[in-house]
């Protein structure tokens, strides 16, 4: 008879050893990070960054929160092994994985005053849902997104709607180290050089005065990682952080029951997700290399001559004395009517994007991910297809190739 009580005891137990695990997780993520305890706050972020979160009330007062609305219910989801999301449509329309968002947004950088800056496609029992995501694709390729079963009723007409996948993650923490200095050097607004590039960064003004470079998102809106990861758990996850504090995430005051849903914060107004918490996930990504770039002399002289390198620069130096090999400058540049939005937001106009970094490309090639901001290409020949605008000399120099010539390049940047 032992052995039956046994095996009819081993479901709770090893339910009580992932709770016991779980809490001592959450115990040791909410101590003073320690400069001398780099690798394990490393380790613990990798942890968290993996971790499912779950509804508040639980019986983990550190593992609760999610939601009301969210997208996802943990940072891998959407970036799994640290890089870029699905961009993935099947025979409807529709999202096949996560990683592929819908972002809302006013000329004024406000979100729509009913659904917020994210249309959330998961939700918690008792919260109405937003809807659900589908993305028409036109014959051109365009991806053209559309809300199915809206639940708060129409988009305000000044709402623009744009796609984004989520990004690789990989070695991006190293543009912290890059100096201000630095990628301002690289702005040409007037073109002085005549080569057709007119970039420029991006400065995020602060309420207390001054400003910050964007280093972080597809429009450069964050300066920080801490910053792009606060983000990411109030849209995402529903989740509130030290510098995001609605406990509701990106539940607008029209939704009433989402506001009022229960949620992790305490009493005293804490954050759910502590800076302790926040800090190891960035120390984590900060600990995340990019993969190293293939050394293949024909292709990086391709790369070069064809003007590529002039906004895909192969590496920044930082203020340590290094380098970052990303591929990027940093730097807004505008891509043409065939990207753009329909709208821009303060300091990025529609048509406008951050450099996208290339490193790491090889990994979403092989996984089948899409490229550009919504996953629209299925290959870097069509990526280029679509660079227009600041772009234009460069696709036309690419397009000007011989076979032999062309296709060296592409498989040096499908290499990165």
């Amino acid at each position: 008879m032992a052995e039956p009580r046994f095996r009819a005891c081993a479901p709770r137990l090893v339910l009580r050893t992932a709770a016991f695990a779980m809490a001592l997780l959450a115990g040791l993520a909410a101590m003073p990070v320690r400069a001398d305890e780099a690798g394990l706050d490393a380790a613990i972020g990798k942890a968290l960054f993996k971790r499912p979160w779950v509804p508040a009330p639980s019986s983990t007062r550190a593992n609760d929160g999610l939601g009301p609305l969210f997208d996802a219910r943990s940072c891998a989801a959407c970036h799994p092994g640290s890089g870029r999301g699905s961009s993935a449509l099947d025979a409807t329309g529709r999202p096949e994985g996560l990683g592929l968002v819908l972002s809302l947004f006013r000329e004024d950088g406000s979100g729509d005053p009913v659904y917020g800056h994210r249309l959330e496609t998961m939700t918690l029992p008792g919260v109405p849902a937003e809807g659900v995501l589908v993305a028409d694709v036109e014959q051109a390729g365009r991806r053209v997104p559309r809300i199915v079963e809206p639940g708060y009723g129409p988009l305000d007409p000044a709402t623009h709607v744009s796609l984004r996948l989520a990004p690789d993650l990989r070695g991006r923490g190293g543009l912290e180290r890059v100096d201000d200095a630095t990628i301002l050097a690289l702005e040409d607004p007037q073109d002085r050089d005549r080569d057709g590039v007119r970039g420029h960064a991006r400065r995020l003004d602060h309420p207390e005065g001054g400003s910050s470079i964007g280093r972080f998102g597809w429009k450069a809106s964050h300066a920080t990682l801490e910053s792009q990861t606060s983000e990411a758990f109030s849209l995402d996850l529903g989740l509130s952080t030290p510098l995001r504090l609605e406990p509701w995430g990106d539940c607008t005051a029209a939704q009433a029951a989402c506001r009022n849903a229960p949620h992790g914060q305490d009493a005293e107004g804490a954050p759910e997700i502590p800076h302790a918490i926040v800090s190891r996930i960035v120390t984590y990504l900060r600990d995340v290399e990019a993969p190293n770039p293939p050394r293949d002399a024909r292709g990086e002289r391709l790369f070069a001559a064809t003007g590529c390198a002039a906004c895909h620069r192969p590496s920044l130096p930082t203020r340590d004395g290094g380098s970052v090999a990303l591929f990027t400058d940093v730097l807004l540049h505008d891509m043409g009517a065939g990207l753009a939005d329909s709208g821009g937001v303060p300091g990025a106009e529609a048509g406008e994007w951050r450099t996208a970094p290339l490193a790491g490309l090889s990994q979403a090639l092989a996984q089948g991910g899409g490229l550009l901001h919504d996953g629209r290409a299925a290959d870097v020949t069509e990526a280029v297809r679509w660079h227009d605008g600041e772009a234009a000399g460069a696709r036309a120099r690419f397009d000007a190739l011989d076979p032999g010539a062309k296709r060296a390049l592409i498989d040096y940047v499908s290499s990165l």
